[in-house]
């Protein structure tokens, strides 16, 4: 399965299908691999953004292979395993709070343990096109067979909106079916598989589908494996830790005063030293004003390592924007209709004015991001 991390940027129809396309043929593991679409129109647009915000420094991935885990971390962070690896990749996760309704980032699953090695965290909320889920992912050491750089192993986590089951939908790839599982923590589960008696997926990938203690449906997928028998020990095991109630994911700014009429639409932050933007962290948020969107990003100011590149060799075209530097962090306002359309809210000065950064150090970010 294809990287199907979620963007916050507005493309055209055009922009999408093509993105979807490049994104699809440079990200694809095997010929056998299953696109999930939501996730993949999500990625390309996500990484179309950021290659033209490159030179903003704003501009990896993925499954399963290691078997042993460890054990939940304490402080609401979001899984034991970034926090082991903190000593030597100085990456512990951003930390996570209650939902107040003052963050746009929101998610209702997180993990509470990881396989060794996973040391790079994504959440993002509000691109899925179904109201009330939310999205995690979490990346891994490299399998043991990579022979590319991009296949690190990947553990993607969903949780539906209240009485929505998923659809055994195979993306156009062939059938699906419902394999049977062991229960989790009690609860109903099962794999989607390839054949009634097989709970692989397509690429030998593994999804679980199992029922939280709410009622939700959450479902768990693991990407780039490198033994499947393996992986779906490993599976059931971080099943059984995710956590479902909602938690906020704090975020290195503030925004003040939001003009009327601009409403959120959707966050993301990617945390981790190999994040999709080269960069230790970014955080993004975007906003509807009528039909048009706009987005606010927050990167560390520093040169990205190693600086991003355009990997189909074809000019990139920047998007409107404007930046600037505070307390270390780069934050940039961007719009792919240009400034025009954003003149009742002041245009691009009239955002990135209402934020304020909170620097670099994770330990004073903020959930309460809206005043």
């Amino acid at each position: 399965m294809n990287d199907p991390y979620d963007g916050s940027s507005p493309l055209s129809a055009t922009e999408q299908r093509l993105v979807f396309e490049l994104t699809a043929l440079a990200d694809a593991p095997a010929p056998t691999a299953t696109p999930d679409t939501a996730w993949s129109v999500r990625t390309g647009r996500s990484r179309l953004m950021r290659r033209r915000l490159a030179v903003l420094g704003a501009v990896t991935a993925v499954a399963v292979g290691a078997a042993t885990l460890s054990t939940a971390w304490p402080d609401g962070r979001s899984g034991s395993t970034v926090a082991a690896a903190s000593a030597s990749t100085g990456t512990s996760g951003p930390p996570l709070g209650p939902d107040t309704g003052h963050n746009p980032l929101v998610v209702q699953g997180t993990f509470g343990r990881l396989p060794a090695g996973f040391d790079t965290v994504v959440y993002n909320k509000g691109f899925s096109g179904q109201p009330g889920m939310s999205q995690a992912k979490v990346i891994g050491p490299k399998q043991t067979n990579a022979t590319a750089d991009f296949n690190r192993q990947l553990l993607f986590l969903t949780v539906y909106a209240p009485g929505v089951e998923p659809a055994l939908d195979s993306g156009g790839a062939g059938p699906r079916y419902r394999v049977d599982a062991a229960p989790v923590n009690g609860r109903p589960a099962y794999w989607v598989g390839i054949a009634p008696d097989n709970p692989a997926g397509a690429g030998l990938d593994r999804t679980l589908r199992f029922q939280t203690a709410d009622g939700r449906w959450a479902e768990l997928h693991a990407s780039y494996m490198s033994d499947a028998d393996q992986v779906a020990d490993v599976v059931v095991q971080v099943a059984a830790g995710v956590h479902t109630e909602p938690r906020a994911v704090a975020m290195p700014f503030t925004v003040n005063d939001l003009p009327a009429g601009l409403t959120p639409a959707g966050a993301s932050l990617d945390y981790g030293p190999e994040t999709a933007v080269n960069h230790a962290w970014e955080a993004s948020v975007s906003f509807s004003l009528g039909d048009k969107s706009i987005s606010l990003t927050a990167v560390p100011d520093t040169v990205p390592t190693p600086t991003p590149t355009n990997p189909f060799g074809f000019p990139v075209q920047e998007p409107p924007h404007s930046c600037r530097v505070s307390q270390g962090v780069k934050l940039c306002v961007s719009a792919m209709d240009g400034e025009a359309p954003f003149a009742s809210i002041g245009g691009f000065a009239g955002l990135l004015d209402r934020v304020t950064s909170l620097g670099t150090d994770e330990n004073a970010w903020t959930t309460e991001v809206f005043h």
